[in-house]
C-alpha cells in the first residue's frame, strides 16, 4: 500500500452559512456559520479519512487565519505536514438561499506568492516525499505560482520515485495536459475539459474522446474526465472504462470532486483493479452530493452506491 500525500498550496478557511432569502440591497441575517479547513488537497485528506483510509496532508499556511486553519484541521484528527509560507491564508464563503435551495460560493484568490515563497514550498514538498508515495496535487494555485508548477512537481516526484495525481484548473491544467508532463493521473471535470479543448458543448462523446486523447498525447498514464451525474470516463494505454453512478437527490455539489479524488487515491494506493478504483471514486462523488453544505462523502453511503455503479468499456 502506498502512502497518500495530499498537497494544498492554496488552502481556504471555508465559512458556510444560510439566509432565509437572498435579496439585493437588503441586510440579510445569516445563520451561525460553519467553519471548515478547505482547499483541494485538504478536502481530499478529509474525505480519505471518512472513507476509512489514511493520508498525510502537506499544507501551506500563514497567519492570522492560518492559525485557525491549523486548529480546525488538527481537531479532525488528520495528519499534516505544515509549511509556513509566510503568506496569509485565504477565506471563502458559501451562502445557502433557504427559499430556493440555491447555494452561492464566493472564493477569494489569496495573496500573491513571489519566487522565494513558491520555490520554498516546492523544496519543502520535495523533502516530504518518499519513494512509492502517491502524491495528490489538488486545488487552485496561489497567484504568482508558475503555471508549470504541476510539471515541476511531477519531475521532482519522479526523481524521488513517487507518482502524482494532478487535479487542477485554468492555465496550470492546460500546461499539465501537454505531452510528457510526467503525471500518473490527470483528472478534470467537463467544465475544465470544455475550457481546455475550446469546445462549445460537452457530453459523453466528448468525455470519451478527451480521456483517450490525453493518454495518447502522453499527458498522463491515466486520464479521467467526469461529467456530473453521468459519471466518469477513464483511460489508460491498455483499457478504458465508463463508470456511471445511480441517480441520487442532490443537496450540494460542493465536495464531489474532492470525494472522487479521495476514493480514487485509496483505490490506486490499495492496488485495486483499475475499473474498481474508478467505480469507487464515482460512488464517493455520488454520495457527496447527497450531503449538505461542505460535507463530504460517507463510507456507508459510498459503499451503498458502489453496488449500483455501472461499468462499461469504451
Amino acid at each position: 500500500m502506498s502512502r497518500i500525500l495530499t498537497v494544498t498550496l492554496n488552502p481556504a478557511l471555508d465559512l458556510t452559512t444560510g439566509v432565509a432569502r437572498l435579496e439585493e440591497g437588503r441586510k440579510m441575517r445569516c445563520e451561525p456559520p460553519q467553519m471548515d479547513p478547505g482547499g483541494g488537497g485538504a478536502n481530499v485528506s478529509r474525505a480519505i479519512r471518512k472513507l476509512g483510509g489514511a493520508s498525510e496532508a502537506f499544507i501551506c499556511t500563514g497567519a492570522p487565519l492560518g492559525t485557525t486553519y491549523r486548529e480546525r484541521f488538527a481537531a479532525e484528527g488528520l495528519a499534516a505536514i505544515w509549511h509556513d509560507c509566510g503568506v496569509p491564508t485565504r477565506q471563502s464563503i458559501a451562502v445557502h438561499d433557504r427559499a430556493t435551495g440555491g447555494q452561492y460560493r464566493f472564493v477569494f484568490p489569496g495573496e500573491l506568492w513571489g519566487e522565494p515563497v513558491w520555490q520554498g514550498a516546492l523544496d519543502a514538498l520535495t523533502a516530504a516525499m518518499r519513494p512509492g508515495d502517491l502524491v495528490v496535487l489538488s486545488g487552485s494555485q496561489p497567484p504568482g505560482v508558475p503555471e508549470d508548477f504541476p510539471r515541476r512537481l511531477c519531475a521532482m516526484a519522479g526523481r524521488v520515485g513517487a507518482k502524482v495525481i494532478v487535479d487542477t484548473s485554468g492555465r496550470p491544467l492546460e500546461v499539465a495536459a501537454q505531452p510528457n508532463t510526467g503525471a500518473h493521473v490527470l483528472r478534470m471535470d467537463h467544465y475544465e475539459g470544455m475550457e481546455l479543448m475550446g469546445w462549445t458543448e460537452f457530453g459523453p462523446r466528448e468525455a470519451e474522446t478527451l480521456a483517450r486523447e490525453l493518454v495518447d498525447r502522453g499527458a498522463a498514464e491515466i486520464a479521467i474526465v467526469t461529467l456530473g451525474g453521468d459519471g466518469a470516463w477513464a483511460a489508460t494505454a491498455e483499457e478504458a472504462w465508463h463508470c456511471a453512478p445511480p441517480a441520487v437527490e442532490v443537496l450540494s455539489s460542493t465536495g464531489a470532486g474532492d470525494s472522487f479524488v479521495a476514493a480514487l487515491s485509496i483505490g490506486l494506493s490499495d492496488g485495486r483493479p483499475f475499473v474498481e478504483a474508478i467505480a469507487f471514486a464515482v460512488a464517493a462523488a455520488a454520495d457527496a452530493v447527497t450531503t449538505p453544505g461542505t460535507d463530504l462523502c460517507t463510507l456507508d453511503g459510498t459503499l451503498e452506491k458502489l453496488a449500483r455503479v455501472t461499468r462499461a468499456r469504451f
